[in-house]
């Protein structure tokens, strides 16, 4: 996924639009090197996302209470970190950014049944 920051950034922004209209955004940093947005679902909950141009390194991770609780990146090759497991690591293929967020937007909604 050979992308400029802004490219992604545009990307992200529109699937989380559609996929989480409530969530409040914020860039953390945005420069031509990478990118690092939070975004607040609930209190103590957000959803953060990393993406470097150099390394093509792309992290997602869904923090609730100061643990991960979900995540999906290509460190050391992509993997996602399941819900209810966090710490393990499950190799995958290479998601599209629509598909990270379309998972992370299905913790959210696990989550919001279990409370």
């Amino acid at each position: 996924m050979k992308q400029s920051v802004e490219q992604f950034y545009e990307e992200l922004a529109d699937c989380l639009q559609r996929y989480l209209p409530g969530g409040e955004t914020e860039v953390i940093e945005m420069n031509m090197l990478r990118l690092k947005v939070r975004i607040y679902i609930a209190v103590s909950f957000f959803m953060d996302v990393f993406y470097a141009v150099r390394t093509q390194k792309i992290s997602f991770a869904l923090v609730q209470k100061g643990k991960r609780i979900f995540g999906i990146d290509d460190l050391d090759g992509w993997h996602f970190h399941p819900f209810g497991k966090p710490e393990d690591h499950v190799q995958m293929t290479e998601p599209s950014i629509e598909s990270m967020v379309m998972q992370c937007t299905r913790v959210i909604r696990e989550l919001d049944r279990k409370q």
